[in-house]
């Protein structure tokens, strides 16, 4: 069964770990190939599961946990997560059953059995454990700031330390003599007493404890966000690490050797055979996104385009737009860019198709841009067209047209969004300077987030890198 659950417990993580997608994250999706640093503080029942049969009973205990770590999203919903969990267990068991010894040798070495009694003597169990937890995970947006959170995996354990104290009840011990059928009690000089107050240490294996664990996010900025949900583990391995045959050993197996009688405790007696840890509670806590730690930059792996010289005719028409203004700029002559290193050259600016809606009667063209800079060259085919769409406003006074810059997906997104939106800028300035308000024109950039065809070769990114115009009233 353990190996059965381990196998589909694998299955699971790699499914959900190895399952990747193509689609690029929008800047506003808080669900999105990223990484975040999480803290969690949780309580609920955090106990040491057990039976004494007949020799007692076992309450239920309170404790509570601290985890820490990393969760990577390798893409929108799916990632996995690794860290380091601070636990706390509190047990108790009330002992009232009779533990016996035979052959037991009394001060007059005569053999009798030895008897304990148990009287509802409650004894309290506390372990602190190291964690090391281990998962897949799941999150899935169900608004601008909410999203819902799911993980199942693995910790594997490392008791720190196990203590036990007695906290209410007393044992006596008696002797049995089976000759006399008698039993005897209360009598110092047989070793016959009445005790309570027991405290030591015990060990613990390490164990072994698939988790599952629900909750939900609320993104507080763009950073941090504020995380709650529910967690339940069950250790599939027993901890028990017995070492002593009694509970309560008098040292009863010779006349003189009643000088140190041992209460050993219920998890280090061979009254349990078997000992789980489970753990089940509520959970707060806090996450941080610090970026996708496996991003890179992306570089271009084609090799370079090379330009044939244009021929630039008279009416030819060169301008260059700023990035953060998009005021008109009186127009200078064209004039040749010296190459820049790959590490200076902006991603993605060496050639725009403009695809003109149907509405506007036009037909697509492409626009070369030197590198590193947003100048564009407009002989008279691209300058009639342009003529044409403010014509066309100019006759329809009413009317606001949209620019929309996009690019291939080459290059980071913050990259591409900046040259996509240089790119539209640029075409409204030519719109302008033909006589169209500013407040006509309306220019957004969509990067490389709505490719018209693949990206999956150069003459199909050059169909990507692109402006659009479109009426929106």
């Amino acid at each position: 069964m353990k190996k059965t659950f381990l196998i589909i417990f694998m299955a699971l993580a790699a499914t959900f770990t190895q399952a990747q997608t193509k689609k690029k994250a929008k800047p506003d999706n808080i669900c999105e190939p990223t990484t975040y640093v999480y803290a969690s503080l949780g309580g609920g029942m955090h106990n040491l599961c057990y039976d004494l049969g007949s020799f007692g009973s076992k309450g239920i205990g309170l404790g509570g946990m601290f985890t820490g770590g990393l969760t990577h999203f390798f893409t929108d919903n799916f990632g996995a997560s690794a860290g380091i969990m601070l636990n706390y267990t509190n047990t108790s068991a009330k002992l009232t059953g009779i533990e016996s010894i035979e052959n037991a040798v009394d001060e007059e070495s005569k053999t009798y059995t030895h008897r304990t009694y148990f009287n509802d003597l409650k004894e309290s169990q506390n372990i602190f454990s190291l964690g090391i937890p281990v998962g897949a995970y799941y999150q899935h947006e169900i608004g601008k700031k909410f999203k819902v959170t799911g993980g199942v995996g693995v910790v594997v354990s490392f008791a720190l330390s196990g203590n036990y104290k007695t906290k209410s009840g007393n044992l006596e011990t008696r002797g049995y003599y089976p000759e006399y059928k008698l039993e005897l009690k209360g009598m110092p000089q047989h070793h016959e007493y009445t005790a309570q107050d027991f405290n030591g240490y015990f060990e613990l294996k390490p164990s072994i404890s698939p988790y599952l664990q629900v909750g939900a996010a609320y993104c507080l900025t763009k950073e941090w966000s504020a995380t709650a949900g529910l967690y339940f583990a069950y250790g599939v391995n027993s901890v028990a690490k017995a070492q002593k045959s009694y509970v309560y050993n008098p040292d009863c197996m010779s006349a003189d050797a009643y000088q140190n009688p041992t209460y050993n405790g219920v998890c280090s007696s061979s009254t349990v055979d078997k000992m789980h840890t489970i753990s089940a509670g509520v959970m707060v806590g806090v996450a941080y996104n610090i970026g996708n730690i496996f991003e890179h930059k992306k570089k271009p792996t084609e090799k370079p385009i090379q330009i044939n010289p244009i021929t630039i005719p008279d009416s030819a028409l060169v301008a260059n737009v700023d990035d953060s203004e998009l005021n008109i700029i009186e127009p200078e002559p064209f004039s040749a860019v010296e190459p820049v290193s790959d590490d200076n050259q902006p991603v993605d600016t060496q050639v725009v198709v403009i695809d003109v809606k149907k509405e506007l009667s036009l037909n697509g063209f492409n626009m070369q841009f030197a590198f590193n800079d947003s100048t564009a060259i407009l002989n008279t085919r691209y300058q009639n067209y342009l003529n044409q769409i403010a014509e066309d406003m100019k006759e329809n006074p009413e009317k606001i047209i949209m620019i929309t810059g996009h690019t291939c997906d080459i290059g980071s997104y913050e990259a591409n969004y900046k040259v996509a939106l240089r790119r539209a800028g640029f075409a409204k300035q030519q719109l302008m300077e033909r006589g169209i308000s500013a407040d006509r024109i309306v220019t957004q950039s969509k990067a490389y987030l709505e490719p018209l065809v693949p990206n999956t070769s150069e003459d199909n990114r050059k169909i990507n890198r692109r402006i659009e115009f479109k009426y929106i009233k």
